[in-house]
């Protein structure tokens, strides 16, 4: 989520404030129904640097703490470096890594934990050029080793997982004009590579997409599956839609397939169910002219069974309003966790007066077949920003929220939030999918 400039976040502050109670009153009756069956709000921290951060991915490990991975800027203000911060259970901070060397731009986009430590993916420089790394941290922080990918371009891994022999599966990019890593990689070409255990390549194979956004090890149906985004031409017009890719357990293609509209889908996460798949992202394809979250539910052999767009948990003009999804998880009783961010990008602000220009951390969960079970949010606009970026069920059924915070800790900036909510009462649910 890219929050507005410090000067408009100012002038949005103040004014909002203000209006503060104005928000409650027009939003009362659409939130009572939601509101009354969400979690409560157990805990609340903030970790970071006064440089500013943004929070990509986290999880809870096995022994019960957090870790959450993303960046964090420089003092120049112009390059970024890797930030992870690890958690006690309860959000205490035990320790935060920063990794890159200065003047260099570097980024940690996805992390997930092994016997002895974590492996971390993102993007690391080499020659001046941003490139697909991986990092093994141990237990503490420290690094234990770091594998750069020397390819063509700029490039950067998106997502990583564990094979069922202990190594790695990562895709993202290469062949990139550009050295920021984008939300979506348009002009570059995609991957899938295989790892050991030590990040020693086994082999690697090209995708027909220009980024592999995210990819899991399909535990149900053997081989891996990958999500992205992919520009479409139809109806006259250039629009994007959301990809997901089935390969066998050595990256050979064996079905690709398409889901959207007419309008912009983009999809950033997905997740493994008993019998298929979750994508979850963001559209225009609703016919609101506005963003909404989306997710969208797969079958096993990639046939669409359903999707659902959400959207405007604070009321206000859909037309204006950005619904960004970034996070998806399928919970323990077969339905659905979204993270969302929901707010007036500054270029839609029609209202200065209106708190919804001020960003809330917007969490969906629905049942089996993407009905709302309830909805959160956590909004401040007399303080600043908030925008949930990921989010994990915990070992005792609550989830853990990983924000984009302005406020949720005392450093300066924008930082990573750790927002814990309470385990779900008991839930009914239907746990079979609608076909």
């Amino acid at each position: 989520m890219q929050f507005p400039s410090c000067a408009v976040f100012r002038i949005l502050i103040i004014q909002s404030a203000i209006y503060l109670t104005s928000l409650v009153n027009i939003n009362a009756k659409d939130l009572k129904e939601s509101i009354k069956s969400a979690p409560t709000q157990e805990w609340l921290y903030g970790h970071g640097t006064d440089r500013g951060e943004h929070v990509f991915e986290g999880f809870q490990a096995k022994d019960g703490g957090f870790v959450a991975i993303g960046k964090t800027g420089e003092k120049s203000g112009r390059t970024t470096d890797i930030l992870v911060v690890r958690t006690d259970a309860k959000g205490k901070l035990e320790w935060q890594r920063i990794i890159g060397e200065k003047g260099r731009n570097e980024e940690g986009r996805c992390i997930i934990e092994v016997e002895d430590g974590y492996i971390l993916g993102g993007a690391l420089t080499l020659s001046g050029k941003t490139k697909a790394g991986l990092i093994k941290l141990d237990r503490n922080g420290r690094t234990a080793w770091s594998r750069i990918h020397d390819h063509s371009g700029h490039g950067a891994i998106r997502g990583i997982d564990l094979t069922s022999d202990g190594g790695i599966v990562a895709t993202g990019y290469t062949d990139s004009r550009q050295r920021e890593i984008p939300f979506i990689a348009d002009e570059a070409r995609g991957f899938i590579l295989k790892t050991d255990s030590k990040g020693k390549i086994s082999w690697e194979k090209p995708l027909r997409v220009t980024q592999g956004t995210k990819v899991r090890t399909d535990k149900h149906n053997g081989g891996f599956i990958i999500c992205s985004t992919i520009w479409t031409f139809s109806n006259g017009k250039d629009h994007q839609d959301a990809c997901l890719i089935k390969t066998d357990n050595h990256g050979n293609v064996t079905w690709t397939k398409f889901y959207g509209g007419p309008g912009q889908d983009q999809c950033f996460d997905m997740d493994l169910t008993a019998n298929g798949y979750v994508l979850a992202g963001h559209t225009t394809s609703s016919g609101n002219r506005g963003w909404n979250a989306w997710l969208v539910r797969i079958g096993n052999k990639g046939e669409l069974m359903w999707e659902k767009s959400f959207g405007e948990p604070l009321g206000g003009d859909p037309r204006l309003i950005y619904d960004e999804c970034y996070g998806v998880r399928t919970t323990h009783d077969g339905g659905f966790i979204m993270a969302c961010g929901s707010g007036i990008e500054p270029e839609n602000v029609k209202n200065r007066r209106d708190p919804r220009n001020i960003w809330a951390a917007y969490v969906i969960r629905t049942d089996a077949n993407g009905n709302i079970i309830w909805e959160f949010t956590h909004h401040t606009p007399a303080e600043g920003h908030n925008a949930a970026e990921y989010i994990t069920q915990c070992k005792d059924r609550g989830y853990m929220v990983f924000m984009d915070s302005d406020n949720a800790g005392s450093m300066k900036e924008e930082n990573f939030g750790f927002l814990k909510l309470a385990p779900e009462k008991s839930i009914e649910t239907n746990t079979q999918p609608k076909r």
